[in-house]
């Protein structure tokens, strides 16, 4: 029997893929490309933004036309009414909590051989961690980890709460040793994932948070690198920096979900910090991190946003210089307060200030290489294609070297020499 995926959205999505694979793999199931012909095609969803609904059920026709047994799983799953449930073209509908059963509903399914089957929990009503099968075995030299799920922010853009629940934080010495097994297969970086890991430890009756899980892992034997997934900048305070700091592993490179620059707008948005404060902790990051990278995600046209407000926001750009920037188009997403905002932004006009800020990211990501060119930067080796390594500084630069197949997997001292598009052309210190 084969199994095809097909995942859309976040880490914490590909992360739960890698999960499900483990779990066909141990039935004895073969893994095929999803443009392949398969016995199962899954299609882990996001419900993030209307496109990426859009594209879920794009996939999942692409997947009902090869023939097979086509399931949707994930966030899309969460938010289908009875409507949709009646137009979707597929065989089984699990939600988030339900992925951990996918084979034996798969195998249900097979036996019944008719009508779909619909497994979505309310996730609002589950309120622990719920335990799943741990990664034991390495797919590539940098994995993900799952340190939690759900968020309770409720910004009013936001469908994730609605979607993935309240926070559920995971028992942290489960979390040390999935990164103890990882290791032992061949990992070198961890990226601690999660829907909202700044809330790590808030639903715990212990007294732990997020800086503890990293300290921890930080101790583990063969580890090269840890690093941080998307964090909401309040978790940055004086003490979590400092901590952080004094860790040999962590990388420097802080992804900041910013959203707006604009107190108004953050305002409106729910986010509970201002622009001052966003400023103040990059200053106080660069004091303990020298030439840290920061990179963020930035929603424009959000309801209401003036071109006043809009331009702090590239003034803010302006003054941290993000080497990387995520740009999202402000998507209507129902159940959230947002959608029913008034002075709803005209699409051209969202799209106009995307590539104002797009040409920003590209000319201060293009800065900050510059910094770094005949310097020697330790490169954590990925990928090797067509004669060339390729792998990541741990501030996050994507660094190309000529050299042998077996290296794959070492972490290397290299001379950093040209820029070549959005990568840099190394060489082997001599």
């Amino acid at each position: 029997m084969k199994v095809a995926f097909y995942t859309l959205g976040c880490k914490v999505n590909k992360y739960e893929t890698d999960l499900m694979i483990e779990k066909f793999l141990k039935a004895g199931y073969e893994i095929v490309d999803f443009s392949d012909k398969s016995d199962v095609y899954v299609i882990n969803s996001c419900s993030v933004t209307n496109l990426a609904t859009r594209k879920t059920r794009q996939e999942l026709s692409k997947a009902k036309r090869k023939g097979g047994i086509v399931v949707l799983a994930g966030c899309y799953s969460q938010e289908i009414n009875d409507r949709e449930k009646k137009l979707l073209n597929v065989d089984i509908v699990i939600g988030n909590e339900e992925k951990n059963n996918i084979v034996d509903i798969v195998s249900k399914y097979k036996r019944k051989e008719s009508g779909v089957i619909y497994k979505v929990s309310d996730i609002s009503k589950v309120k622990d961690y719920t335990p799943k099968n741990t990664l034991n075995k390495a797919r590539d030299i940098r994995e993900s980890v799952k340190i939690e799920d759900g968020c309770n922010n409720f910004c009013s853009y936001c469908i994730i709460p609605y979607v993935r629940g309240r926070v559920r934080s995971r028992d942290i010495n489960e979390i040390e040793q999935e990164v103890k097994n990882l290791v032992k297969s061949g990992v070198g970086e961890v990226v601690l994932v999660g829907i909202e890991i700044a809330s790590y430890g808030k639903d715990l009756k212990e007294d732990i948070s997020l800086i503890d899980v990293i300290e921890r892992i930080n101790n583990i034997e063969g580890l090269k690198r840890i690093r941080l997934s998307s964090i909401e900048p309040r978790v940055l305070t004086d003490d979590f920096v400092i901590r952080l700091s004094k860790l040999d592993k962590i990388c420097p490179h802080f992804h900041l979900s910013v959203q707006s620059i604009d107190n108004d707008v953050l305002k409106r948005m729910n986010r509970k910090y201002t622009r001052e404060y966003i400023f103040d902790r990059v200053d106080f990051i660069r004091k303990y991190f020298k030439d840290a990278a920061f990179t963020c995600d930035i929603i424009v046209g959000f309801p209401g946003e003036t071109e006043s407000e809009f331009k702090n926001t590239v003034d803010g750009v302006k003054k941290i210089k993000f080497y990387e920037m995520h740009i999202f188009k402000y998507s209507k997403r129902k159940w959230t307060k947002a959608a029913n905002m008034e002075n709803q932004v005209d699409g051209n006009i969202a799209i106009k200030r995307s590539e104002t800020l797009i040409k920003l990211a590209n000319k201060y990501k293009l800065e900050y290489m510059k910094k770094f060119l005949n310097t020697n930067q330790e490169v954590l080796f990925e990928l090797y294609k067509d004669g060339y390594l390729y792998g990541y500084t741990k501030n996050y630069m994507k660094v190309k070297v000529k050299g042998d197949k077996k290296l794959w997997g070492f972490q290397q001292e290299i001379e950093l020499v040209e820029i070549e598009g959005d990568l840099i052309l190394g060489r082997f210190c001599q």
